[in-house]
């Protein structure tokens, strides 16, 4: 009991002096500014920042999802009536379909947030 009491005030008297360590300020460079606060690509808030990520999402969600259409396209020509085959495109086409859903859905999920919240529209 005695230790821990005396323990307990080493700790408190240290962090009640730790006020006079006189240390300097550091200000760290914001990373996604690379020209410098007002530069064309900086990014300066957390909402430029979620919809520059989502936007990047959804044209990648996009981009293969039409890659998707195409091979699933290819694979029901030269599927030679093998149902199999035919069923493996159509289920390849579906995802692609649902793929292309989520890339338009992402753009428009952020849409609406910020017109709920209140934020301005860039």
């Amino acid at each position: 009991m005695k230790r821990s009491l005396v323990f307990l005030l080493i700790c408190i008297s240290l962090l009640g002096i730790s006020d006079l360590a006189l240390a300097d300020t550091i200000t760290l460079p914001n990373p996604l500014c690379p020209g410098g606060p007002g530069s064309a690509g900086c990014i300066d808030s957390i909402q430029l920042l979620i919809e520059r990520v989502t936007s990047f999402v959804s044209n990648v969600i996009g981009v293969i999802a039409v890659l998707m259409f195409v091979i699933a396209g290819i694979m029901f020509v030269i599927s030679a009536g093998n149902p199999e085959k035919i069923g493996t495109a159509k289920k390849m086409a579906i995802y692609a379909a649902w793929g292309v859903a989520i890339a338009l859905a992402g753009n428009a999920l952020v849409m609406v947030i910020k017109a709920v919240i209140g934020a301005p529209a860039t």
